[in-house]
């Protein structure tokens, strides 16, 4: 009987100590003085994002609301939502070697398992690197040069997009788009 009281009182100071620490780590964002919306316990502002008719809407109306660099919780895992370019131009583009690491997931995780590593699924160093790589490829010089191309062939594709809708029928507009950036 004394053995099962006390077993009970651990397990109680057990979930109560959980709790406390779980509802602390929603003041990761208060305790640095960034707003952001109010998340609820376990889902964070995901429920949010998940129950929106457009996550990337709500997300708009959540900068104009708490301004261009705020906080949201995937769970309890804290974010910053940023959308002032400055800012992101300073973070990726001239503090770059501060921040060579991106967030992991469930999904990036499983693509890691094979030999096929891309930038979309990188990590770590192996990311730095490929993006090393890649990165002057997409030079502002580069991308002006490739303009008259890209317009062209969108202009191919707005010719033959009346042929299509002359006929009134469903069509299967990936092939059109393939085609386009092929």
């Amino acid at each position: 009987m004394l053995f099962t009281l006390i077993l009970y009182s651990i397990i109680l100071i057990l979930i109560i100590t959980y709790i406390i620490v779980y509802i602390k780590q929603y003041e990761y964002f208060k305790a640095r003085q960034i707003p952001g919306p109010t998340p609820s316990y376990f889902y964070g502002n995901v429920k949010t994002l998940w129950n929106a008719k457009s996550p990337s809407r709500q997300l708009a109306e959540w900068s104009k609301q708490f301004g261009k660099i705020y906080g949201i919780f995937e769970g309890t895992r804290p974010h910053y939502i940023v959308s002032d370019v400055d800012f992101l131009q300073e973070v990726f583009i001239k503090q770059f070697s501060h921040f060579p690491i991106r967030k992991t997931s469930l999904f990036t995780k499983a693509l890691n398992r094979g030999k096929r590593i891309h930038l979309f699924n990188a990590l770590g160093t192996r990311w730095k690197r490929q993006r090393n790589v890649i990165n002057p490829t997409f030079s502002a010089i580069k991308l002006k040069q490739m303009s008259p191309l890209i317009n062209n062939c969108i202009n191919e594709l707005m010719k033959k997009l009346p042929d299509y809708s002359e006929k009134y029928e469903d069509f299967n507009i990936y092939a059109l788009y393939k085609r386009l950036t092929i």
